[in-house]
Protein backbone atom coordinates (compact mmCIF):
# COMPACT_ATOMS: atom_id res chain seq x y z
CA UNK A 1 0.00 0.00 0.00
CA UNK A 2 2.75 2.45 0.60
CA UNK A 3 4.22 1.79 -2.56
CA UNK A 4 0.97 3.43 -4.13
CA UNK A 5 1.31 6.59 -2.16
CA UNK A 6 2.39 9.68 -4.36
CA UNK A 7 6.01 10.99 -2.58
CA UNK A 8 5.76 14.68 -1.79
CA UNK A 9 7.99 16.24 -4.25
CA UNK A 10 8.51 20.12 -3.97
CA UNK A 11 7.80 20.97 -7.66
CA UNK A 12 4.65 20.10 -6.85
CA UNK A 13 3.50 22.76 -4.88
CA UNK A 14 5.76 25.17 -7.41
CA UNK A 15 3.47 24.01 -10.21
CA UNK A 16 0.58 24.67 -8.28
CA UNK A 17 1.53 28.09 -7.15
CA UNK A 18 2.64 29.44 -10.43
CA UNK A 19 -0.24 27.49 -12.27
CA UNK A 20 -3.02 29.45 -9.76
CA UNK A 21 -0.69 32.69 -10.57
CA UNK A 22 -1.35 32.07 -14.26
CA UNK A 23 -4.59 31.21 -13.49
CA UNK A 24 -5.50 34.59 -11.75
CA UNK A 25 -3.57 36.75 -14.44
CA UNK A 26 -5.00 35.19 -17.43
CA UNK A 27 -8.72 37.02 -16.84
CA UNK A 28 -6.80 39.71 -14.26
CA UNK A 29 -5.34 41.41 -17.00
CA UNK A 30 -7.62 41.68 -19.36
CA UNK A 31 -9.84 43.35 -16.44
CA UNK A 32 -6.65 45.83 -15.53
CA UNK A 33 -6.76 46.75 -19.70
CA UNK A 34 -10.72 46.92 -19.76
CA UNK A 35 -10.02 49.65 -16.80
CA UNK A 36 -7.72 51.76 -17.92
CA UNK A 37 -8.55 52.15 -21.39
CA UNK A 38 -12.09 53.18 -19.55
CA UNK A 39 -10.48 55.18 -17.34
CA UNK A 40 -8.64 57.43 -20.11
CA UNK A 41 -11.77 57.42 -22.14
CA UNK A 42 -13.56 58.71 -19.40
CA UNK A 43 -11.10 61.53 -19.35
CA UNK A 44 -11.08 62.37 -22.45
CA UNK A 45 -14.74 63.17 -22.48
CA UNK A 46 -14.59 65.22 -19.72
CA UNK A 47 -12.08 67.25 -21.10
CA UNK A 48 -14.19 67.58 -24.80
CA UNK A 49 -17.47 68.76 -22.32
CA UNK A 50 -14.99 71.30 -21.04
CA UNK A 51 -13.45 69.70 -17.66
CA UNK A 52 -10.65 71.26 -15.92
CA UNK A 53 -7.06 69.51 -15.75
CA UNK A 54 -6.89 69.93 -12.17
CA UNK A 55 -10.83 68.37 -12.06
CA UNK A 56 -9.00 65.42 -14.08
CA UNK A 57 -6.35 64.49 -11.26
CA UNK A 58 -8.35 61.40 -10.06
CA UNK A 59 -9.07 59.84 -13.28
CA UNK A 60 -5.71 60.47 -14.82
CA UNK A 61 -4.36 58.72 -11.91
CA UNK A 62 -6.02 55.77 -11.99
CA UNK A 63 -5.34 55.62 -15.96
CA UNK A 64 -1.65 55.25 -14.59
CA UNK A 65 -2.28 53.09 -12.08
CA UNK A 66 -4.29 50.21 -14.04
CA UNK A 67 -2.04 51.02 -17.28
CA UNK A 68 0.92 50.13 -14.46
CA UNK A 69 -1.86 46.69 -13.23
CA UNK A 70 -2.18 45.70 -17.12
CA UNK A 71 1.79 45.80 -18.25
CA UNK A 72 2.29 44.20 -14.79
CA UNK A 73 -0.03 41.39 -15.77
CA UNK A 74 0.61 40.40 -19.16
CA UNK A 75 4.72 40.36 -18.13
CA UNK A 76 3.44 38.14 -15.34
CA UNK A 77 1.43 36.06 -17.56
CA UNK A 78 4.11 35.83 -20.07
CA UNK A 79 7.22 34.69 -17.49
CA UNK A 80 5.09 32.36 -16.13
CA UNK A 81 4.24 30.72 -18.94
CA UNK A 82 7.42 31.04 -20.98
CA UNK A 83 10.00 30.59 -17.88
CA UNK A 84 8.88 29.53 -14.42
CA UNK A 85 6.41 26.38 -15.42
CA UNK A 86 8.94 25.26 -18.13
CA UNK A 87 11.97 25.31 -15.34
CA UNK A 88 9.76 23.35 -12.82
CA UNK A 89 8.07 21.07 -15.07
CA UNK A 90 11.21 20.25 -17.36
CA UNK A 91 8.42 20.60 -20.24
CA UNK A 92 8.78 22.93 -23.26
CA UNK A 93 6.92 25.80 -22.86
CA UNK A 94 3.35 26.14 -25.08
Amino acid sequence: MRDTQLKYDGRDKQETRARGTMAIWRWARWAALFLAVGWALNSVVRLVEGAQVLELWWPLLSTAIWAGVTVNGFVTYRRIRTTTLPAITGRPST
